[in-house]
């Protein structure tokens, strides 16, 4: 009777040892997954509003608000930028830190690009800046 006792307590513990052990390797899988997820929505918003940008900038080329050399400095920024997303995403995810890195130097950017298109300077059709309108 003792040892029947000893035997079932024993199988109790092991079991509940058991499942604490899954419950841990579960609690890590379900973490991995939510921060894949959450880098996934950091690109994608990343991804999103360069896209805005650049159509903002191709937009006061076509318009002309913006001259040749101006353009081409956004665009380099805009290509730092992506340069800077390709180095955090080498280890396979952008984390948060590196998400309000990102988000800062499109900030600044954003802020580059209505500078630049209101600043009262032109292109003509033909490439030549005429000054300020």
């Amino acid at each position: 009777m003792k040892s029947t006792l000893i035997k079932k307590t024993l199988a109790v513990l092991t079991l509940g040892l058991a499942a604490t052990g899954a419950q841990a390797s579960w609690d890590r899988h379900d973490h991995e997954r939510q921060a894949a997820q959450q880098s996934r929505h950091f690109s994608q918003e990343i991804d999103a509003r360069q896209d805005r940008q650049m159509a903002r900038i191709e937009a006061g080329m076509r318009r002309g608000h913006l001259t040749r050399a101006e353009y081409h400095r956004l665009m380099q920024e805009q290509r730092e930028i992506r340069a800077m997303e390709r180095r955090f995403r080498a280890d396979g995810r952008i984390d948060a830190r590196e998400f309000r890195h990102l988000e800062r130097a499109l900030d600044v950017a954003s802020r580059n690009i209505r500078d630049e298109r209101h600043d009262r300077q032109a292109r003509n059709g033909y490439g030549e800046r005429r000054g300020f309108n």
